[in-house]
């Protein structure tokens, strides 16, 4: 278990670097394609990096609230839904985490729950009505479990960064690619035949690298999602003793859809 852990750590860490990768080049390109020097290249790369930490700065200081609000969740206390609040506060024991959730409920039938929070200290836990009507203690015990194996294993921190990495370079490849249909980007004099020729084979590059940075970097984020909810079944496993409980959850909301 825990060597699972580390090694989803390490690569985590890998991917994290390859999404920079993707981004600084993404962005040296068509600061290369737009200035025509090489020198602009380090530019693009500064815009792109820009681009990065203010959608960065955006989701650390208020993410959980925009995420939240978008689903019209509804913060509980023990008065409101004892039964949840008391599941959490359990689950929260067991995982060890330092403070206790923030609980949520989502007035949609739809069964679902997800956990948000960059750090324990605010993580914030959101089931579903339908969730709540379908499952009996011991299968909603093993999804909130689940759930803040998210968040003790630094899932969602993780996930912001690689989402956040995953968006700048979408969007910044959509700039350039909209740039160049609208006939954007430097263009040379018709005499220069080699500076013609070399701008040709960096708008190609631009262009390919906008079109596939995005897909790999989607392939990237959602292979190494798979593995982390991997390692928060084993960890739901792992805080419950019960890891039936998970299961037949799971069983119960994938017959619903």
């Amino acid at each position: 278990m825990w060597e699972a852990v580390a090694a989803n750590k390490r690569r985590s860490a890998w991917l994290i670097f390859i999404l920079a990768l993707l981004l600084a080049g993404m962005g040296g390109a068509l600061g290369l394609l737009f200035g025509g020097a090489p020198e602009t290249a380090a530019y693009g790369v500064f815009i792109g990096l820009a681009v990065w930490g203010v959608m960065l700065l955006i989701n650390m200081m208020g993410g959980e609230s925009v995420l939240l609000a978008s689903a019209s969740a509804r913060e509980v206390s023990h008065e409101d839904a004892p039964q949840l609040y008391n599941i959490v506060e359990e689950m929260r024991i067991s995982a060890a985490l330092p403070a206790m959730p923030r609980v949520f409920i989502i007035e949609t039938p739809v069964p679902n729950a997800f956990a948000v929070g960059l750090k324990p200290e605010r993580a914030c836990v959101a089931v579903t009505r339908g969730l709540l009507e379908r499952l009996n203690r011991d299968e909603l015990q093993g999804v909130i479990a689940h759930e803040l194996g998210h968040i003790s294993n630094r899932d969602t921190l993780f996930m912001t960064l690689a989402g956040v990495t995953l968006g700048a370079i979408v969007l910044l490849a959509d700039f350039g690619i909209r740039t160049l249909l609208w006939g954007g980007g430097r263009r040379r004099s018709s005499g220069n035949r080699n500076g013609g020729a070399a701008m040709a084979v960096v708008m190609v590059v631009a262009i390919v690298l906008a079109i596939l940075a995005p897909i790999l970097a989607r392939l990237l984020y959602f292979a190494c999602s798979r593995q982390r909810e991997y390692l928060a079944d084993a960890s739901a496993a792992q805080f419950t003793r019960y890891p039936a409980g998970l299961a037949n959850a799971l069983r119960k909301i994938a017959m619903q859809q």
